[in-house]
């Protein structure tokens, strides 16, 4: 018999049940809290019911449905940290980050960094750091494309194994980036849309403390991993792209190098841990559904 739940839908149930339970553990100190824990449940809940309403059906919209509800799943638990990781961990880790650059390096990585800029790279890298919202999704495109969908399915649960964690670390170790902590002297002027661009990601991530680990590293890094084993033209793509891309964390500030280090490890972690539980729990459910 086919499983309804997946491993897939089991990791944003169990990220929105911790979430909710931890909102409810300090609602005192968390603003609207009764909301924030809503928007878990209520998420939790659609995870639910998406895959027992599609089961078995063949129709497009349903199998569709049943493959990329995550899209508006995934920004959905991001949008809603916001307020919630400071009330569940009112500490800043920033002064502790910026020591273990400095203690690495001899130097605060991103104040070194301004003898190299330049409009023109400010610019490049600034649209390198904003592919981070395709590079996932392109990744799914191509394997969907091709009818991969056990491919997908892999790829789907790395992913947000690499969300969820970071999304997680976030909570352990709040920090909200060396562009709000350190002083700089030089400011980072692009030549056409770069403050547009800058302006946009403010509204896509509202969420302050969610410098470490850096999940645009873990994400894209894991999206690496996943286009070597699976489609190697895209890899080859991907190579320059995020390398640029996790250059751009710390050039454009808004991470420290440990951030970005502990995105490296994260990546690692959800694609070693993702690919063993998306097979035990295939083994574990007789899973032979597309």
């Amino acid at each position: 018999m086919r499983e309804k739940i997946r491993i897939e839908d089991l990791l944003t149930i169990a990220f929105c049940g911790i979430m909710a339970l931890l909102t409810l553990l300090n609602s005192e100190r968390i603003p609207q809290w009764a909301i924030h824990v809503a928007i878990d449940l209520t998420t939790a809940v659609v995870c639910i019911i998406i895959p027992w309403a599609t089961a078995g059906k063949t129709d497009s919209f349903s199998f569709h449905l049943r493959h990329w509800y995550v899209l508006v799943v995934v920004p959905l638990n991001f949008m809603n940290l916001k307020g919630v990781i400071h009330g569940i961990n009112p500490r800043n880790f920033d002064h502790l980050l910026i020591k273990i650059d400095h203690w690495i390096f001899g130097v605060n990585p991103t104040q070194w960094i301004q003898h190299i800029i330049n409009p023109w790279l400010t610019e490049y890298l600034q649209w390198a750091y904003m592919s981070y919202f395709l590079i996932p999704v392109i990744l799914g495109i191509v394997l969907y494309k091709e009818k991969r969908y056990h491919d997908f399915r892999v790829s789907a649960t790395v992913i947000l194994l690499a969300f969820y964690l970071s999304y997680l670390g976030y909570l352990v170790v709040p920090a909200v980036g060396p562009r709000f902590t350190l002083p700089h002297q030089i400011p980072l002027q692009g030549v056409f849309l770069t403050h547009e661009l800058k302006d946009l990601l403010n509204i896509l991530e509202p969420t302050p403390h969610d410098c470490f680990p850096s999940g645009h590293t873990a994400v894209a890094l894991a999206c690496v991993f996943l286009a070597a084993r699976y489609n190697r033209r895209l890899f080859w793509i991907y190579v320059p792209t995020v390398s640029s891309l996790i250059f751009s964390t710390v050039y454009h500030r808004y991470h420290y190098v440990i951030d970005v280090i502990a995105g490296i490890l994260l990546a690692l972690i959800a694609w070693w841990w993702g690919n063993w539980l998306f097979s035990w729990w295939e083994d574990h459910t007789q899973n032979h559904e597309g």
